[in-house]
C-alpha cells in the first residue's frame, strides 16, 4: 500500500511538473507573438499576447513588465491625440518617442517626429526628425529638414547632422566644409563629439573621427556606453572605418564618467538603493 502512494506522488508530481513546463511553453510562446506584433506596430494585438503570457505564468516579471509599458503606450498613444495643453502634449510625444526609439519602431517615429517638429520648429525637433530620416536612409528628407531651418535656430547639432546628411546625398565637398567649419574639439558633450565623429568619417577623415570618438566614449556614462558602441558598430558613417584595427581600438574604450547606484527609475519607490542616496534623502515626504 505504501508503495502504491508513493508511485501515486511521483505520477502527480510528473503531471504538475508536466504542466507548469506547458505553462512555460505557452507563456514563452505568447511573449514571442507579443514581440512580434510589437514589432510591426500592432500596439494592441500585442498587449493582448502579453496579457496571455503573464496570466500563463505569473512568476515571469519581465512579461507582466512588458505588459504595463506597453499598455503605459497605448494609453500615451490615445491621449496624444486629444491633448491640447503644448506643455503635455510635449511631455507625453517625449515619452512616446523615447519608447518609439528604443524598439527601432521607426514608422511611428517619423510620424511622431514630425509632429513634434511642425509644432516646436526648433533645432532640437529638427535634429530629432532627421535623425530619424537617416536612420530610415530618407536622406534626402534630412538635408531639406535641416536645411530649410531658420538661420537663427540652428545649432552645432543641425550643422554636423546637415554634414552627415549632405555626405551620404554624395555631396561630400559641401559635408567637409561643414565639418571644418563646426571645429568640435574632443572636449565637446559626448552627443556633439560622437555626430562630430560620424561626419570626419563619413568625409574621409579616419583620424580625427576616432580621436572624437574616443573622446565620447570616454566622456559617456557606463550605462550607456554599450548600446553607443551598438550603435557605432552599425552606423553606415562608420563604414569606411569599421573594419580598421583603429576602430576596434576605439571600441575598447572605457568610460571615465564616474555614475552613482542610481538604478535610474522614475520614482525611488522600488530602487534597491532607495534611502541610502542623497536623492531619495531630499525625496522624503
Amino acid at each position: 500500500m505504501q508503495v502504491k502512494h508513493v508511485v501515486l506522488g511521483l505520477a502527480m508530481a510528473a503531471v504538475l511538473a508536466m504542466s507548469a513546463i506547458a505553462r512555460a511553453e505557452t507563456a514563452a510562446e505568447s511573449f514571442a507573438e507579443g514581440e512580434k506584433l510589437l514589432a510591426k506596430g500592432e500596439f494592441d494585438a500585442a498587449l493582448q499576447s502579453y496579457a496571455s503570457a503573464t496570466r500563463a505564468d505569473r512568476s515571469n516579471p519581465d512579461y507582466m513588465q512588458r505588459y504595463a509599458m506597453v499598455r503605459r503606450v497605448i494609453d500615451l498613444r490615445s491621449r496624444l491625440e486629444k491633448e491640447t495643453r503644448q506643455q503635455q502634449w510635449e511631455y507625453m510625444a517625449r515619452a512616446l518617442r523615447s519608447f518609439y526609439a528604443s524598439e527601432r519602431l521607426y514608422s511611428e517615429l517619423l510620424k511622431l517626429d514630425e509632429a513634434i517638429h511642425q509644432r516646436l520648429d526648433s533645432g532640437e525637433s529638427a535634429s530629432m526628425l532627421a535623425e530619424t530620416q537617416l536612420a530610415m536612409e530618407q536622406n534626402a528628407n534630412a538635408v531639406q529638414t535641416l536645411s530649410s531651418l531658420d538661420s537663427g535656430k540652428t545649432n552645432a547639432m543641425t550643422q554636423l547632422l546637415l554634414g552627415i546628411a549632405m555626405a551620404r546625398n554624395g555631396k561630400t565637398d559641401d559635408a567637409k566644409r561643414i565639418a571644418e567649419q563646426a571645429g568640435v574639439s574632443d572636449k565637446a558633450e559626448p552627443s556633439i563629439a560622437y555626430t562630430a565623429a560620424r561626419l570626419h568619417a563619413a568625409t574621409g577623415d579616419s583620424t580625427k573621427a576616432m580621436e572624437l570618438l574616443k573622446a565620447c566614449f570616454e566622456a559617456t556614462l557606463p550605462s550607456q556606453l554599450t548600446g553607443l558602441k551598438s550603435h557605432a558598430k552599425t552606423c553606415p558613417d562608420f563604414s569606411a572605418v569599421a573594419s580598421t584595427s583603429e576602430f576596434a581600438d576605439v571600441l575598447k574604450t572605457e568610460s571615465k564618467v564616474p555614475e552613482s547606484k542610481c538604478s535610474g527609475g522614475n520614482s525611488c519607490a522600488g530602487c534597491p538603493m532607495r534611502g541610502k542616496c542623497p536623492g531619495s534623502q531630499e525625496e522624503k515626504p
